[in-house]
């Protein structure tokens, strides 16, 4: 049996970097606000000035991006107004080629609160949650855009693919979590974690290469896909390609579980500086053999190519190829590129992309105004997303607060706010506000956007007038 896995690797990297501007977890702008319910989730330690309770399914949703790619780099602007994609021949291959890396990350993360409440009790606070969370890594080789954008290649021309590789991980998370003071100076935090897991997918390639001859295109492969999902049925054509996936209500489960921990600490050396350090998300999930399958690409693959793409002109056997038409081509084509025979599969453990949190924060008039620096790392197979933040911070009311931040990023630099009302918390990060007349961003793809509602509890008993 051989398996395509085109739709998930291609289709989902490329859609999702050109069109989601939506990485995941609590908006780091709000590490400073003392008011942001969630806080506790970038540092078990940070206390706020009360308990709350979520408002089910809206007390905390965040979608998130993060790459070192841009918008720019696959659109571009035409005659008439019109806007035409990397594929199209009036775009300069040369000039494409200079914005393309050997390898293209791409972070694509969605966080979701079912239930979640905090309260203070047993000289401490202690949180509750359970939250919906998925992580998604992909990795796109330059290669892979240059080839498409080549379409017919001089004879002896290689490509070199390997690079490609997505991971996709999702879960439900039930974590507790308990801080209290140490000392006067010291406060200390944790939080245990219970995972089911949900889904994941583990595809990469060890080797890829992709050589011309005078009229056909030979793909030897080495790598493995892995696909862990309860329910799932492959479906197989009469030829034996499995292009899709139904569900099985039947077989409807857990397809794993496994477990985490958070760890932070605060700590005031002097009046007015408090400085805090946290890990996050260290832990596992093991995935059942039950709900697994598996896959090694096919070594040797003729491939005889594909015309026309990005140009609206395109005649095929006197039908003019809509722009939608190519695409379906496209992938059409890409399935060989992308072929797995299935292995049998067993159960694995796979890890979380666990973050380390260093922050600083000093306040003025009395913790009116604060200014802030957050320095992160967060780590996923194979590379990290590495950020520092500033954040300026204005708390004129208990309850309102506005935090402004911008960032620095081995990705993407951003800037945004984030502000408290009461009940409601809203924040916003941006790489660029410069959109084109089609509203298309015209900056890196990177954004986050978080928003919730949570109903405020008693104050902490032990905080200072």
């Amino acid at each position: 049996m051989k398996i395509s896995y085109t739709k998930y690797i291609v289709i989902a990297g490329m859609l999702f970097g050109a069109f989601a501007g939506v990485s995941a977890q609590t908006q780091l702008g709000s590490y400073f606000l003392e008011q942001s319910p969630y806080r506790h989730q970038l540092n078990p330690a940070l206390m706020p000035d009360r308990g709350y309770v979520a408002i089910p399914a809206l007390g905390n949703i965040e979608f998130n991006v993060n790459s070192p790619l841009s918008y720019k780099t696959f659109v571009y602007p035409s005659k008439g107004n019109k806007l035409n994609t990397f594929l199209s021949p009036e775009v300069d291959a040369k000039e494409f080629a200079s914005k393309i890396k050997d390898a293209n990350p791409l972070m694509l993360n969605v966080d979701l609160s079912i239930l979640s409440f905090g309260f203070f009790k047993w000289n401490g606070y202690n949180t509750f949650d359970i939250s919906l969370r998925s992580r998604n890594s992909f990795v796109l080789p330059g290669d892979l855009f240059l080839f498409l954008k080549n379409g017919n290649p001089v004879e002896g021309n290689s490509y070199d693919l390997h690079n490609t590789a997505i991971r996709s991980n999702t879960y439900v998370e039930l974590a507790l979590g308990h801080a209290r003071k140490i000392t006067d100076q010291w406060t200390a935090g944790a939080k245990v974690k219970a995972l089911v897991g949900a889904a994941n997918l583990n595809a990469r390639f060890d080797r890829l290469d992709l050589t011309m001859s005078e009229d056909q295109w030979r793909i030897n492969a080495l790598g493995a896909t892995e696909l862990s999902v309860a329910g799932v049925v492959l479906k197989e054509e009469e030829n034996g390609l499995v292009d899709g996936i139904d569900f099985d209500s039947g077989q409807l489960g857990v397809s794993g579980g496994g477990v985490g921990i958070d760890l932070g600490v605060t700590y005031e050396p002097i009046e007015h500086l408090v400085v805090s350090a946290a890990v996050t998300d260290l832990g596992f999930i093991t995935w059942n053999k039950k709900h697994s399958h598996k896959g090694t690409p096919k070594s040797d693959v003729v491939f005889e190519g594909f015309h026309g793409i990005g140009n609206d002109d395109y005649v095929e056997d006197g039908v003019t190829k809509t722009v939608d038409d190519q695409v379906d081509d496209l992938m059409d084509d890409l399935k060989t590129i992308y072929e797995f025979e299935t292995e049998e599969a067993s159960s694995r453990t796979t890890g979380l992309a666990p973050t380390i949190l260093v922050g600083g924060e000093y306040q003025l008039l009395n913790n009116r105004i604060t200014a802030g620096l957050v320095y992160s790392t967060t780590f996923y197979p194979g590379r990290a997303h590495t950020r520092l933040m500033a954040s300026l911070n204005l708390k004129p009311l208990r309850m309102i607060m506005v935090g402004i931040n911008g960032s620095v990023s081995n990705y993407a630099n951003t800037f945004g706010a984030v502000i408290n009302l009461g009940p409601l918390f809203i924040g916003a990060e941006v790489s660029s506000l410069k959109v084109s007349s089609e509203f298309i961003p015209l900056g890196k793809l990177a954004a986050n956007i978080n928003f919730g509602l949570c109903v405020p509890l008693g104050k902490n008993p032990n905080a200072k007038k």
